[in-house]
């Protein structure tokens, strides 16, 4: 039984293992994400003020938002790229080899249970057989605090 319980919290420490590295790469994943948005916001609000002056006489002033917007859409393109590159260390495949092995190990526990339950029984199975045969040799049971 001890064996089985160390298996299932050696199970339990590794999915909670590598549960824990997918939010964080979630998370840092969703940062660059979010800093991508803000910056291709900021494009868009450049691209209104190109609108703006293209309606404007002087043409230097839309070119200058233009390329703005432009400089702001390309940084946001690449922090987004960046961000699909961001990938779990060697910590997970650690923590998937450490579930595997127990999954391994509680493959083995249930592929012979008679060994498991055998240990698990064999404490009140033996006193269950001393007590019948301390019965049929003649004398009752003992109390716990009989001699």
């Amino acid at each position: 039984m001890e064996k089985l319980s160390r298996t299932l919290r050696a199970l339990a420490r590794a999915d909670t293992l590598i549960a824990t590295i997918w939010l964080t790469v979630a998370a840092k994943r969703g940062g660059l994400i979010w800093l991508a948005a803000l910056i291709a916001t900021l494009g868009f609000g450049m691209l209104n003020a190109a609108g703006y002056f293209a309606i404007e006489p002087r043409l230097g002033s839309l070119w200058a938002a233009t390329c703005v917007a432009a400089a702001d859409f390309l940084i946001a393109a690449v922090l987004l790229v960046v961000s699909s590159f961001v990938r779990p260390k060697r910590d997970l495949d650690l923590a998937l080899e450490l579930r595997d092995n127990a999954i391994e190990q509680l493959a083995a526990i249930a592929a012979n249970p008679v060994d498991l339950a055998g240990r698990a029984l064999l404490v009140p199975l033996t006193a269950v057989v001393s007590r019948y045969l301390r019965t049929a040799a003649g004398g009752a049971p003992k109390g716990p605090g009989e001699k």
